[in-house]
């Protein structure tokens, strides 16, 4: 939750490349000028059952989510916010490996 209350989620706002922190909860990749990867921490270092959304805007560049080390999103090594058009991810930590909650 952010630091102003319990009630509301931080939302940071990028245009590059990024790693996600322990203070993240929305990360939306706004005007990128190129690919941008955002890096999931590690499992290890996230509570489990924490989510992370992340969007992206209808920049002509995709975002890929790229978790730590050998981790995995569903099984795959990546998953990707396709180009042009606006997309959104919510990964969850089971403490063993990232899963999608939803997509679109």
């Amino acid at each position: 939750m952010s630091g102003f209350d319990n009630a509301s989620e931080t939302v940071r706002v990028v245009a590059a490349t990024t790693t996600l922190t322990n203070n993240d909860f929305v990360l939306y990749v706004k005007g990128a000028t190129g690919a941008a990867v955002v890096n999931l921490p590690s499992v290890a270092s996230v509570q489990p059952g924490r989510p992370y959304s992340v969007i992206k805007d209808a920049a002509a560049f995709a975002a890929t989510l790229t978790p730590f080390g050998s981790e995995t999103i569903n099984g795959a090594s990546t998953s990707v916010l396709a180009a042009s058009a606006f997309h959104g991810v919510t990964v969850i930590n089971t403490g063993t490996e990232w899963i999608v909650r939803s997509s679109y």
